[in-house]
């Protein structure tokens, strides 16, 4: 079978640091494994800073499986089978399964399993839980050394808040002789009472860079004044247990107690002291407040064009939020340096909705528009199907390039004479053709989803269909057929024309 001499590997690290398994190791152990057993190795999927144990997403792990349980490649190598996963047998029995539904095959180069052995099974189920294993002991043991960390108020890791560092030898919180100063000039102004959009542009005016060396906006600063770190204090991350017993991060982040007095546990300098922080956090808390203590109502639920509507100003291109009656460029409201678009949003909706319902009706059955609208739509309802059928298409692709390049490189570039280079070119074709074939009849033979799309094109009943859908339905309705509406800035005063102010780019079909 063609797929039988390609592999494909599969690498994977947790935190890339020195002293760890590099990738570039694993990577070179797995290709010699490959060529001491005859393989060509198509393709690399790579996982860098992600866990295996974690419910991360890993775009490596989904195309190497993708990949293998299409039949585009039958061998898959992992260096080591906790580079695969560290879930246990759960996740890495059905990646067997998949894998030998196809006639396919696992191999891990340093435990020396490969599955095409019958007996190789039950080691891998072994290992796989040998792995969960470790991997919760070793969660248990950073667990204890960060509990000792904090008991002696030193830094336990990551990055400490703008205008901080991390003094090596004591490992407490210094600040940083070049940017302590802009950090302070932060709370200074935020503590004389300027909100944090006026406070964002006129660090970005200065062009002072952000901790990520871009613009700041609101929403950093208002991270950074909260951060428990930013007033010398030792923070914690509020943690909750998942429906599967997973322990999650929630992202808010408040004062360690010591858990024997309950006192805040300090980490050394702080740019602002903790009652400015008390200071600054009602000034927070206040303006949630619309009156005496009553909160302001809850924001409604998304827009109809939420996360397809973007500001329109050249060089902006950010996304656009509805807020009260108008979308808004969010950009401009962070404080970046954007002249910021708006528009009425009840007249941008009509005019996208109107747009979408007479177009849609009125193409031909045949037009590439539908075509893409259909496409995405059984994306959608089958994505792992979809996988393994873009794995394989894309693959054909790629070979098919290949074919046209070596044709070129004989009939164009002359680059094969004599008999002796001819020779070869005819086996290397032979070998591209072959598997572009065989690629094509696993094409053929994968069952596909299919969507009717023809309903779209009787107006009425298009109509009607929008008409009885909730909002959610709507949007995700839109989405199939446009990848973006742009709003570009208008006069102040001036009554928006949506015509002329709002551009739809309709979607097109992935090559």
């Amino acid at each position: 079978m063609h797929q039988e001499a390609f592999c494909d590997l599969y690498l994977r690290l947790s935190l890339d640091r020195d002293g760890k398994t590099a990738i570039e190791r694993q990577e070179a152990d797995c290709r010699a494994w490959a060529e001491r057993n005859g393989l060509t190795v198509r393709k690399v999927h790579t996982d860098r800073g992600r866990s295996g144990y974690k419910a991360v997403e890993r775009k490596g792990f989904d195309a190497a499986l993708a990949a293998v349980t299409a039949g585009v490649v039958g061998t898959l190598i992992v260096w080591k089978l906790d580079r695969l996963s560290r879930k246990g047998i759960g996740q890495v029995g059905r990646v067997l399964d998949g894998i030998e539904a196809v006639g396919g095959r696992l191999v891990s180069v340093v435990e020396g399993l490969d599955t095409s052995d019958d007996s190789a099974r039950t080691i891998v189920a072994t290992l796989a839980e040998l792995a969960r294993s470790e991997s919760e002991d070793l969660g248990a043991r950073v667990g204890h050394a960060k509990k000792y960390l904090r008991s002696k108020g030193q830094w336990i890791g990551g990055q400490p808040p703008y205008g901080l560092g991390v003094d090596p030898k004591s490992k407490k919180l210094v600040h940083d002789p070049e940017c302590a100063v802009y950090a302070r000039l932060i709370a200074d102004e935020v503590l004389a009472g300027a909100s944090l959009v006026k406070t964002a542009r006129l660090l970005n005016e200065y062009e002072i860079p952000s901790p990520r060396g871009g613009q700041w906006n609101a929403a950093s600063i208002m991270q950074l004044l909260r951060s428990p770190a930013f007033a010398g204090l030792m923070p914690e991350t509020e943690s909750v247990e998942t429906d599967n017993g997973e322990k999650k991060y929630t992202g808010r982040v408040f004062p360690y107690r010591d858990p024997a007095t309950l006192d805040t546990v300090e980490i050394g300098e702080g740019i602002i002291t903790v009652g400015e922080r008390d200071s600054i956090i009602r000034q927070f808390e206040e303006r949630t407040f619309e009156y005496a203590g009553r909160r302001r109502p809850k924001a409604q639920g998304a827009a109809l064009l939420t996360g397809l509507v973007f500001c329109g100003v050249p060089g902006c291109g950010s996304r656009m939020h509805r807020v009260g009656r108008s979308y808004q460029c969010w950009s401009h409201r962070s404080g970046n340096q954007c002249v910021g678009a708006s528009a009425l949003a009840d007249a941008v909706d009509a005019h996208v909705a109107e747009s979408f319902l007479t177009k849609i009706p009125a193409l031909e059955p045949d037009d590439a528009l539908l075509a893409t609208i259909a496409d995405r739509w059984v994306h959608r309802i089958d994505p792992e199907a979809f996988a393994k059928w873009d794995a394989i298409a894309s693959e054909i692709r790629d070979e098919e390039a290949r074919l046209a390049d070596l044709e070129e490189a004989r009939y164009v570039r002359g680059e094969f004479k004599g008999a002796a280079a001819i020779g070869r070119y005819d086996r290397l074709t032979e070998r591209l053709r072959s598997r572009i074939d065989g690629l094509r009849g696993d094409l053929c033979r994968l069952p596909m989803p299919s969507m009717d799309v023809s309903p779209m094109l009787d107006r009425r009943l298009f109509r009607e269909a929008w008409k009885d859908a909730t909002d959610e339905d709507r949007r995700d309705r839109l989405s199939l057929a446009i990848d973006r509406v742009e709003v570009s800035k208008g006069r102040r005063g001036q009554r928006i024309i949506p015509e002329q102010r709002v551009q739809i780019h309709w979607a097109r079909l992935s090559a």
